[in-house]
């Protein structure tokens, strides 16, 4: 979108009471169970199938085979990097921005590419976190997500939308904690008031884990979150393996609204408060049939409920009016069915049909506040879509070509057909090039088509178009180098008109061209070096307003040294460069590059493996956004034991 004040259409969603956390009735929350009784498996269909798979294709592939740009951060990826939260994490990762982190309370929008955070699809459990309801048009606030149950991130950039609808970006997928051997622990503390704790069992079948987090100060920005996932596995020898899986977590995040200045910049001082409480539920099946191929079922549900109290903005520079108080109270609830079908067609070719329904409804009860004046907007909407889709790969000598087609029927729009074409082939010495191109299409969020001040419902689909090559240098080589050229195209993107009237309008557009490149190198003495960056363009063709959050350069270095048994001391570089954001009180600025160095000392201590990190080492000054800077400096402890 262009540079709007606040997302679709510039008003921000209010409060009205808040369920406890880890409460609420499951019974609101249905899940479907899908588990068919099926013929034993064919031994050949089971071994054909790679053990390793990501989510960048229906189909059973690894990040290596992926004609996408796939980045997977394992536990190990995590422990190394200290004790970051999720949206830090992801911050160090090329092509990756982040606005706010946790410690500053504020919504943590994903920019992926220089898209907007409402184009990137995030998953937990393969469970979709991203919500209709929101005024932003249905991005992810990462400062909502736990961090100590996580065990592996998978970062897929570009579209795949075959696979994930309104995936016009990419997906952001986090899978949570597998507790090694018998279970596991952990603390942590440290400045700018970390405080975190986790723990972890598992047994043959079973597994389950709590954690809580929480950073910042309640007077300046201010961010808690907790989780309880629980999970229950079987194998079913050849014939497959059947699963479920449940999470609860809640949020509470404090903060100097968006677009107010922050905490050196804000005319109001009171804070900002956001609630929210989630619960899904999961359930998986891949089965093999005698002589019919491989089937994978999947039920899942989501439900959160959140509350909003923000005291508005003070008029200034940008805005003579300012932006008044708001209390707002969100019920989302989002029911999906999958079933996938891979036949036997053939040795060499792998097919995936599948066929998928949601069902996604939502209400939204708010109060404007105009002085002594409450003004309600309240709305509600559902949403059904049926979608097919159809994904195959075939290795020709040399060459691999893989395509795909998704049909999505939406009950409340126009059908959409997104198509995807890759060519792949494999180089003498063990490299490999390839190069693709996709299109994609997001219907408008419930806050965009049902808002009754500013929603619009004749707005149409948004469309991307993405363009990507890429060379890879063989995995065995001392640098496996892998670069991505990429191009991508937004049109028909929803934007706000301050009229009169104010409503949201399809006009925005957006064009996205870049370099992503990334290369590590392990020694024979045992130091590692990994490095990763991106040089990006994003610009609005028809010349309208600068876009936000989109820095030309963004690179980071982590050189990482054993030093004895079981002791690795670790250095992590990042630079990200100018970029423009606006508030109300200062108009447009443009924040200047940020450059940090953090350090990470791993070591046993006792029963427990130590890691001891100092974030932004040489204390270099920079800022998040308009009026909240980065720490200058932070020493943080963390335990953890392994049962």
């Amino acid at each position: 979108m262009k540079q709007t004040p606040k997302g679709e259409g510039g008003w921000r969603a209010p409060h009205r009471g808040h369920t406890p956390w880890l409460a609420g009735p499951w019974a609101r929350s249905p899940a479907w169970l899908i588990l068919a009784g099926l013929p034993a498996a064919g031994a050949q269909t089971a071994k054909a199938l790679p053990e390793v798979r990501i989510s960048a294709s229906a189909l059973p592939i690894t990040a290596a085979a992926a004609s996408q740009h796939v980045t997977v951060l394992t536990r190990d990826d995590l422990a190394a990097l200290g004790d970051l939260s999720v949206a830090q994490a992801l911050a160090l990762q090329a092509g990756v921005v982040v606005d706010r982190s946790p410690r500053s309370g504020g919504y943590g929008s994903l920019y992926l590419r220089g898209a907007d955070p409402s184009h990137v699809v995030v998953l937990v459990d393969h469970v979709r976190q991203n919500d209709p309801l929101s005024s932003r048009g249905s991005a992810v606030d990462l400062n909502t997500l736990s961090t100590g149950d996580v065990e592996r991130i998978e970062i897929v950039r570009g579209n795949v939308s075959v696979v994930h609808a309104q995936a016009l970006a990419g997906v952001i997928h986090i899978f949570t904690r597998r507790a090694p051997g018998t279970g596991y622990g952990g603390v942590a503390t440290g400045g700018t008031g970390l405080r975190a704790a986790q723990a972890g069992l598992a047994r043959e079948h079973l597994r389950a884990s709590i954690s809580h987090r929480e950073e910042g100060d309640p007077d300046r920005g201010f961010n808690r979150t907790q989780s309880v996932n629980g999970a229950w596995e079987q194998g079913l020898d050849r014939q497959g393996a059947v699963s479920l899986s449940a999470r609860l977590s809640s949020s509470l995040n404090l903060a100097f609204p968006d677009d107010s200045g922050g905490t050196q910049r804000a005319v109001r001082r009171t804070l900002e408060s956001r609630r929210a409480d989630s619960r899904q539920l999961s359930a998986r099946a891949a089965l093999n049939t005698a002589g019919a191929g491989r089937i994978e079922l999947q039920a899942t549900t989501l439900s959160r409920d959140g509350t909003e109290a923000n005291p508005g903005v003070a008029p200034g520079l940008r805005d003579p009016a300012g932006l008044p108080a708001m209390d707002t109270h969100t019920d989302y609830r989002h029911h999906d069915l999958q079933a996938l079908w891979m036949p036997p067609v053939d040795r060499d070719l792998l097919l995936t049909l599948g066929v998928e329904h949601q069902r996604e409804s939502g209400t939204l009860d708010s109060r404007i506040h105009f002085g002594a004046l409450a003004l309600p907007a309240a709305f509600s909407r559902t949403r059904r879509t049926t979608s097919l889709l159809a994904e195959a790969r075939y290795p020709w000598g040399a060459w691999t070509l893989q395509a795909g087609l998704r049909h999505d029927h939406p009950d409340d729009g126009d059908p959409a057909t997104h198509p995807m074409l890759s060519v792949q082939r494999s180089l003498e010495g063990g490299g490999q090039w390839g190069a693709s191109i996709s299109r994609a299409t997001k219907p408008p969020s419930f806050y965009a088509l049902g808002h009754p001040l500013v929603g619009n419902p004749q707005l149409r689909t948004e469309r991307a178009t993405h363009r990507e090559l890429y060379y890879a240098s063989s995995a065995a080589s001392p640098w496996p180098l892998r670069v991505t050229l990429f191009s991508a195209r937004y049109r028909d993107l929803i934007d706000f008109d301050a009229g009169p009237p104010p409503q949201l309008v399809n006009r925005a557009r957006i064009h996205a061209d870049g370099i992503e490149w990334r290369t590590r190198h392990a020694s024979a003495a045992g130091w590692r070096l990994q490095l990763d960056g991106a040089w990006m363009k994003v610009r609005d063709p028809s010349g309208g307003a600068a876009l936000r959050q989109r820095p030309r350069s963004q690179w980071s270095a982590r050189f990482s040294l054993p030093w004895g048994s079981r002791r690795e001391f670790t250095l992590m570089a990042r630079h990200i460069g100018r970029r423009l954001d606006s508030s109300i009180p200062t108009g447009d600025q443009e924040l200047p590059a940020m450059n940090t160095l953090d350090v990470v000392a791993r070591m046993p201590w006792g029963a427990a493996m130590a890691t001891l990190a100092i974030d932004n080492l040489a204390g270099s000054r920079g800022a998040e956004s308009i009026g909240t800077p980065q720490p200058a400096r932070r020493l943080h402890l963390a335990l953890n034991w392994s049962l």
